[in-house]
Formats: C-alpha cells, structure tokens, sequence
C-alpha cells in the first residue's frame, strides 16, 4: 500500500494524531529527565545548582544541535530521524536508572538532547508534506496541545518511583519513546516524503541553500520570537509556583492548582486557535490579539491588585488567550519558509525555544533569590506586547520576501 492508496482524510487523522503524541513524547521526557534527577538528587549528591545546571546543559546542546537536525531532515527524511530521536530520548531515560554521579548525568543529558532536537523540524516537515493544507491549522493545534499533555504527563514518574523504586520508574518511563520509534518508523504509507519539495526548489533558479536562509529577516525574527516565549512560558512554568506563594501567600499545592489551571488553559485555547487559524488570511493578527489580551490578563497578576481566589479563573483566561496563538504562529513561520527549507528552516527556528529555555529559568530563579517575584510577571506582560509587535512584523517581511522570490 503506498500513500496514493491510503484515504486522504484517514491519512491526515494518523498523520496529525501520530505526530502529536511524538510531540507529547518530547516534552513528557524533558521535564521527565529533570524528575528523576531531583528523585535521585540527594543519593547522588546533587545540589539544586547541578540540577539546574544539567538542565542548562540539555537545552544547550538541544538547541545548538536543531538546525543540524533540520538538514538532517532534509537529507535524510523526517520519519527516519524523529523515529531514531523518540528512541534516542527514551534510552536517555532509561540510562538514568544507573547512572549515580554529575558526570554520568551530563553524559546522559547530552544523549537526550541530541534526541529531543529532532522533534521540531522533523515534525513539521512531516505535518506540511502530509496533511491537507485545509486542516493544516488544526494539525499545528493538536501538536501543540500534544507538547502540553507530554508537560502535563510527566509527574507520573514521582508515581512510578513510589510503586516500583527508581530503576523501574526510568525504564517504564522509557517504553513509551521506544514503542512511538517503532510506530513512527512503521507508518511509511501515511507520510509523504517533503524531500521532492527540496529537490524542486534546488532547481529553482535563485533558490537559496545553506546558512544564507537563516540571515533573511523574517526568519531571524521567528528565531527570536521563539527564543522571547521560551523565556516566559519556561520560566513561569518552573518558578511560578514558589513566586505565588510569595506574592499571595497562598499554599503550594493551590499555588500548583493555579499552575495547572494555566497551562490546561492553554492547551484549551490552541483547539480554537487551530480552527481560527484555519479559517483566517491574517494569523499576525490572531496571534497578536492574543497575546495582547494574555499580557493584559497578567498586569492584575503583577501587581498583586487580585485575590488569591481570582488567581484561577485570572489564568485560565490568561492560558487560553496565550493559546490562541500558537497555531496561528506556526502557521506565520510556515508563510515565512522558502520552499524546500522546512526541515532547515523549522529546525533553526524552532531552536529559539531552547535558547529561551536556557535563558528563562536562571533569570526568573536569580529574581526569586532577590525576593522580587512580581518582577516576573512585570516580564512576561513586557514579552507578551514585544511578541506582538514581532509577529506584525514578521508578516510584514515575509509580504516583502515575496515579490522578490516571485521575480
């Protein structure tokens, strides 16, 4: 059976649902490395610095490695490498079942980094080439409520070390990357191969290759873009929690509630958002109304004007409009990619994320030691209207890009 063969919409239903649980997958495993890591912490003689330095160390080498991966994608093909980078964070995973010092950890660290860079550009060189352009929207949703359930997952390993002891917990943790590998790597008919699109805009006349792609404006502000929401919603997801309990005075686990609340509001905003997005020309316009009316939703926050009662139905709003955006956004890097370059340009862009990530929590830890934390929530107000302001002008250099491609 090949792809010709295979229906188009239960193509696009695999393809989106499939993706989206590899999606899933890499989160679940980035917050599931540093759960075992503070599981472990005291028997191996970490402090919280080396866990947060391990931590630096994965999204470091996550991200210088991204763009790599993009032209690996393009070389190689998308199923290949996101089958070989599920399987790669998965033994990253089970590693940790035996590993007992600083050293064996950053060894383990960068194993799972070099599998995680992967996700972004083989994703969504698979969900372009594969899926109807007319759901396109949607797929960028569920991949995006995927990466929110995979964060949302991984507590289930504080649950596994109390039933089954550390070493079972890491390795059942690790099955369901593998299982994942072996599906992604089984399902040949469903995907279509984007490469054929690398090949024609090669022949293109004037079609650019290598790094000359990522010094267009357009792509470097994605890249940035990317890098500036990594910071907040990092940074917040890490140090929220004790940053409420300051402010508000509240108890931890309502302060936890509240960050649940955020985040399950998220992942409800990114299913309108996939449908808004798949039914409107301007995304620069739905991603910047929503992420002004989240930054909006937040200034309450920051200055503390609320009750601690208010705080959740405050960030359920804050979590859906910030949601909103995130389909409308892919979608905006997807009429900013020259033809040919998804697996290059996804990868280099994308890769923003990890520079965030490395950024957001030592900056949002530093002001929890200098007892400021509605400072950062004074941030995030500030990064949601510069994101704004991006995506505008995003749009405006792509509309620019393409009289000139089209010459």
């Amino acid at each position: 059976m090949s792809t010709a063969t295979v229906d188009p919409l239960s193509r696009d239903f695999r393809v989106i649902s499939l993706i989206g649980v590899a999606h899933g997958a890499s989160h679940y495993y980035q917050l599931a490395f540093v759960t075992m890591l503070l599981i472990v912490r005291e028997k191996a003689g970490l402090t919280y610095t080396d866990v947060g330095a391990l931590s630096a160390i994965y999204y470091a080498i996550s991200g210088i490695c991204q763009t790599a991966a993009g032209f690996a994608v393009d070389r190689f093909g998308a199923r290949p490498i996101l089958a070989g980078g599920l399987a790669l964070v998965g033994i990253g995973l089970a590693l940790t079942a035996f590993a007992d010092s600083f050293v064996s950890f950053a060894v383990i660290s960068v194993v799972s980094a070099i599998g995680n860079c992967v996700f972004h550009p083989a994703d969504f060189a698979l969900i372009n080439s594969s899926v109807n352009p007319r759901r396109l929207g949607r797929a960028f949703s569920l991949h995006g409520l995927g990466g929110s359930l995979g964060w949302a997952a991984a507590p289930i390993i504080y649950f596994l070390d109390s039933l089954i002891g550390r070493t079972g917990a890491a390795l059942v943790g690790a099955l369901p990357g593998l299982i994942l590998a072996v599906l992604v790597w089984g399902h040949r008919d469903y995907f279509t191969d984007h490469r054929a699109e690398v090949r024609a805009a090669a022949a293109a006349v004037g079609a650019k290759a290598g790094v000359a792609l990522f010094f267009q404006a357009s792509i470097v502000l994605c890249f940035v873009y990317f890098a500036l929401i990594a910071i907040n919603t990092v940074g917040i997801q890490q140090m929220a929690v004790p940053a409420w309990r300051e402010m508000f005075g509240v108890a931890e686990t309502y302060a936890a509630l509240c960050l649940t609340t955020f985040m399950v509001g998220s992942a409800s905003g990114m299913l309108l958002g996939g449908f808004l997005a798949d039914r409107v020309k301007r995304h620069d316009l739905v991603a910047c109304g929503g992420l002004l009316v989240a930054g909006a939703l937040t200034v309450p926050i920051a200055t503390m004007a609320i009750t601690p009662a208010l705080l959740l139905p405050l960030l359920a709003l804050a979590g859906f409009a910030g949601g909103t955006t995130n389909p409308s956004r892919d979608m905006i890097v997807r009429g900013a990619t020259p033809p040919g370059a998804s697996g290059k340009v996804f990868g280099f862009v994308y890769s923003g994320l990890d520079v965030g990530s490395f950024i957001g929590p030592p900056l949002f830890g530093h002001l929890m030691d200098l007892h400021m934390p509605a400072m950062i929530f004074w941030i995030a107000v500030g990064l949601y209207a510069v994101n704004a302001f991006m995506v505008m002008t995003i749009r405006q250099s792509s509309v620019q890009r393409a009289p000139v491609a089209a010459e």
